[in-house]
């Protein structure tokens, strides 16, 4: 009886362990990265009445790496730095990273596509940015940053 019980729970062991193993699998099914998000967006809405708005979408390429699109409209004609930041638009934190920076026509309209982040940059992995960001976009551009004319949490 006793042989049949210490079966029964070692069973039991097994089959816990098994499905604990199939619920931590990581199958690229989400981003990559097993934890959830595999998408993160930012609407980016007008700072100071400047009348720039725009998008960002962050999404994980299969190497683990983050891209981020920044869409804008309704900008001054030239070049406009951009950047992730640590915490929220209303509490203006550092910058975490530099995006490539926009080039906006005479139409206002401007993208930008970044996805070369420093190697040795551990937080580079999309479900980082989950909490704790927000993309800003500023007047001049990377070598004559501004103040910012727009600004969104990602999410």
């Amino acid at each position: 009886m006793r042989t049949k019980w210490l079966l029964i729970v070692i069973g039991l062991l097994v089959s816990v362990i098994a499905i604990a193993a199939i619920a931590c699998d990581d199958d690229d099914e989400n981003g990559g990265d097993g934890g959830g998000a595999g998408e993160l967006t930012a609407t980016l809405s007008e700072m100071e009445g400047s009348g720039v708005t725009g998008t960002a979408t962050l999404t994980e390429d299969d190497d683990g790496t983050t891209r981020v699109v920044v869409s804008m409209e309704g900008l001054p004609e030239g070049p406009h730095a951009n950047h992730i930041h640590h915490v929220t638009c209303d509490t203006q934190g550092e910058v975490h990273l530099t995006l490539e920076e926009l080039q906006a026509g005479a139409d206002g309209v401007a993208e930008a596509t970044t996805t070369d982040f420093p190697e040795e940059d551990p937080d580079r992995e999309l479900n980082y940015f989950a909490v704790g960001h927000y993309i800003a976009v500023h007047v001049g551009g990377n070598d004559t940053v501004g103040a910012v004319i727009s600004c969104g949490n990602i999410e």
